[in-house]
């Protein structure tokens, strides 16, 4: 008995005394103050009992004690602690009633709905034209306060690790590579900042010629070219409004109207916001940020935004009014970037972090901790505003975003003050220590993946070749290779091929790209391809990556395909930053791999054809690199039609015209993000099946396996329809899908929030009987509804159901219901 109660009274003992006990009274009359809560930053500790009070274990430093009808108090904190706390008058204690509920201010909620129904009047774009220029640097380092001494840490660090003898240590090659990385960075960051990065920029607007910006200078230190996709990044408010001011997340926040003061000689509404977590453990009093709004337009006058931990984020933003309008005046931005951690002597000098040989882990407790933050520092500053000057159309031709400089030879006109010693010296140091570990290709291969390639030296690995899955091939494995600017800046060969385990056939291509231009898209490619399709398939040219992407899984019980021996040319070429155009010219052999006769013609045809395609996309933002155009910022609404024409020349046996469209839009309103979707398409003439069209559908309606109900979300596909079934050679179709305007947590720290869909699509085959096959013809509405669970219980991934309505609906339920998943790194 008495071995065992020796390790319950030890770990009683243990547990007593490393609690903190407070005992909480009024100052006034003396009597303990009962449920006074206690607030380690935004974490609620526990609140007093009857007598006043608490025990509590915490590691910070401080508490806060909040208490109904009482001024709150910040103390530090202690073994033993008694707090007196001062009552409050009767006009502060009102206001400690409103400041405290946990539901949003009325009049608050009030103000937001204006600057939000006044935003596009105050925004800068309600003017026929501006012209502005920034300034930008981004730089991480330790914090600001703590330089000196991280200074001085690592010099006496260092002076301690020479006298350790080396062949003390032993360690695997890898972690002997990162250790010496780690090293080479603690020594440069010594004297210099980790990184900095400044750029000079031009902002142009014209309501009729769009939106223009110039990188006048830039420069990244460690990187002597530039990082074009980077670049292109924003870490501003500039063009967006700031989350916690969108109507949609309402449900996120708490907003109070806490104050009406005079700022900058303007009457201003200053609105407190804090985000609503777990409301029973929340300090009251802690908010997340503040909104300053102008009372006389409603525009937004300043934004502050702070992190639920302490120096974890502070954002500050600040707009000024110019002829009426709101332009932001400057921001400053502080993001927590992790840490540095060190094991220091509690006798001697500075420990390493690696053990001696035969050193336990729990020898480490003899040393103390000492802990450096990193943080990322965002400043940017707007100057030189011109109001409704006139505009030139040349200035506003070629893409959205062009770089003029990027050898930071013209900064020092545009930056606002001058560099620190540190800063200076941080060009020189990071420069070094990347050339020396080769950190620009390996940057350059992760702005790569941005694009869906692997890049490896001059190779570019196309991701969507390495596998796939459909009912003819069963599982298709299979790479995809092209040379990149490395190899030829003006010709880039390329080549894939693939194997399906079902059909026990390889598919390969090949083919040829050569430049005609340094400024914008204008390439002349040939190539040969025989691979194969799925019938009746819409039109993809000019679909970007993550488009496609999403159609990996179209035909995941699909089996109707044909076979393509295919000799083409094209020309892919940019008028505009809003128009491409592309014109394609084929000679192709093609054969049904069903069962499937068309007319009294077989089911193999020689095809001559030419396709244009266009894309329409007026809000995208582009810019040009060396690897090719890159959409930084995708707009709406964009617009994709194909025209094909078949011929009876050069040995063509079909005659035919083929014709299809596809409109995308997508907007944000009070009811949250909709998504909108008009398709449809025309064939006509002399052409096989698979030249109409397949209304996609994804269910295999012909198994009774568990796993025929279930698909991925596509582009156009249905998750109810039965694959390969329904063909049209004209049809009209419709989508919709609505992200309702709140979020929510289950598990983990992700916000889910649920997708509704509607689609549905008509259409009509004119002369069925020419094409021998079991299919049907889409000639009633074909409607579906659907949910999709978002980042499901706080998970990367999405789990949703449709049901099938109207006229194809069954008396099964299993031929009415499909399941999907989305993966939402998608």
């Amino acid at each position: 008995m008495t071995k065992l109660l020796s390790p319950f009274f030890l770990f009683f003992v243990v547990f007593c005394f490393g609690q903190t006990s407070l005992k909480v009274f009024s100052k006034t009359d003396k009597k303990p103050i009962r449920d006074a809560a206690v607030y380690c930053d935004d974490n609620l500790l526990g609140k007093t009992n009857f007598d006043g009070l608490l025990s509590f274990k915490t590691k910070c430093k401080k508490v806060e004690i909040l208490a109904s009808n009482f001024e709150d108090v910040t103390v530090d904190v202690k073994k033993s602690m008694e707090v007196a706390m001062q009552p409050l008058s009767e006009k502060q204690s009102n206001i400690d009633k409103v400041i405290i509920t946990d539901k949003s201010d009325p009049r608050a909620l009030r103000i937001l709905d204006e600057l939000n129904k006044r935003e596009k009047e105050n925004s800068p774009k309600s003017l026929d034209t501006y012209n502005f220029k920034s300034y930008s640097k981004f730089s991480i380092d330790v914090d600001k306060d703590s330089i000196d001494t991280f200074k001085n840490f690592l010099s006496t660090r260092k002076d301690s690790l020479s006298k350790v003898d080396k062949l003390e240590f032993k360690q695997k090659e890898s972690e002997k590579k990162d250790s010496l990385i780690g090293e080479d960075l603690l020594d440069a960051s010594q004297e210099s900042q980790m990184f900095l990065w400044e750029k000079a920029t031009e902002y142009k607007y014209s309501q009729k010629f769009g939106e223009k910006t110039n990188i006048i200078d830039n420069r990244m230190s460690g990187f002597k070219n530039p990082i074009y996709e980077a670049v292109a990044i924003n870490l501003s408010h500039l063009d967006r409004t700031p989350r916690q001011l969108r109507p949609e997340n309402r449900k996120l926040f708490n907003y109070y109207l806490s104050d009406t003061l005079q700022l900058d000689g303007r009457k201003t509404y200053v609105i407190k916001f804090k985000e609503i977590t777990d409301k029973k453990k929340q300090n009251p009093r802690k908010f997340n940020g503040k909104i300053y709004v102008d009372s006389e337009t409603y525009a937004l006058k300043k934004f502050e935004s702070a992190s639920k931990k302490k120096s974890e984020a502070d954002i500050v933003s600040v707009w000024k009014p110019i002829d009426g309008k709101w332009f932001l005046d400057y921001e400053d931005i502080k993001l927590k970037m992790g840490d540095q951690t060190f094991n220091t002597s509690k006798k001697d000098s500075v420990k390493t972090d690696t053990l001696k040989k035969g050193q336990k882990l729990s020898d480490r407790q003899k040393y103390n901790r000492k802990t450096f933050g990193n943080y990322l520092y965002v400043k940017n500053r707007f100057f030189d505003f011109e109001i409704n000057k006139e505009q030139k159309a040349s200035d506003f031709k070629g893409y959205s975003l062009e770089m003029k400089n990027s050898d930071g030879s013209l900064l020092e006109k545009y930056r606002t003050d001058s560099l620190t010693t540190r800063e200076s010296a941080t060009y020189t140091k990071i420069d070094s220590f990347v050339e020396k570990h080769d950190f620009e290709k390996k940057l350059t291969t992760l702005t790569q993946l941005m694009r869906g390639n692997l890049r490896y030296k001059m190779i570019d690995f196309d991701l969507t070749k390495f596998f796939s899955y459909d009912k003819y091939q069963g599982l298709r494995l299979g790479a995809g290779v092209k040379l990149n600017e490395k190899f030829s800046k003006t010709f880039s060969p390329d080549g894939y091929f693939g194997y399906g385990f079902k059909d026990h056939t390889w598919k390969y291509g090949l083919g040829l790209d050569m430049k005609l231009s340094s400024k914008r898209t204008s390439v002349f490619r040939i190539d040969y391809v025989d691979d194969v399709f799925a019938a009746g398939r819409f039109n993809n040219t000019m679909w970007d990556m993550m488009m496609k992407v999403s159609d990996i899984n179209l035909d995941l019980h699909n089996a109707t395909f044909y076979k393509n021996q295919k000799w083409g040319a094209s020309f892919l070429y940019d008028i505009s930053n809003s128009l491409s155009m592309k014109i394609a010219v084929n000679k192709e052999k093609q054969e049904a791999l069903f069962d499937y006769q068309y007319k009294n013609l077989g089911n193999s045809f020689d095809n001559t054809s030419a396709t244009l395609s266009l894309k329409f996309a007026p809000n995208d933002k582009n810019i040009m690199t060396p690897s090719g155009k890159y959409t930084y910022e995708k707009g709406f609404p964009q617009v994709y039609m194909n025209y094909e024409k078949g011929v009876e020349t050069l040995g063509g046996d079909l005659d035919y015209h083929r014709l299809d469209a596809l409109i995308i839009h997508q907007f944000r309103s009070k009811l949250g993000v909709t998504n909108l979707k008009l398709f449809g398409g025309i064939s006509s003439g002399t052409a096989p099946i698979w030249k109409n069209f397949e209304i996609a559908g994804q269910k295999d309606q012909n198994s009774e396996k568990w796993y025929s109900n279930i698909s991925t979300p596509t582009n156009l596909g249905f998750t109810t329809m039965p694959s390969g079934t329904f063909f049209t050679d004209k049809f009209v179709g419709f989508k919709i899908s609505q992200n309702l305007p709140f979020r929510f947590k289950t598990f983990g720290d992700k916000y889910s929030n649920i997708e509704l869909e509607y689609q549905s699509a008509i259409g009509d085959f004119k002369n069925r009987i020419d094409h021998q096959f079991e299919f049907q013809v889409l000639d009633h509405y074909y409607q579906e509804v659907g949910l999709i669970w978002n980042r499901f219980l706080g998970r990367n991934f999405g789990v949703g159901f449709s049901y099938r309505l109207g006229y194809y609906q069954t008396s099964q339920f299993k031929d009415n219901f499909g399941i999907k998943f989305r993966l939402n790194v998608l």
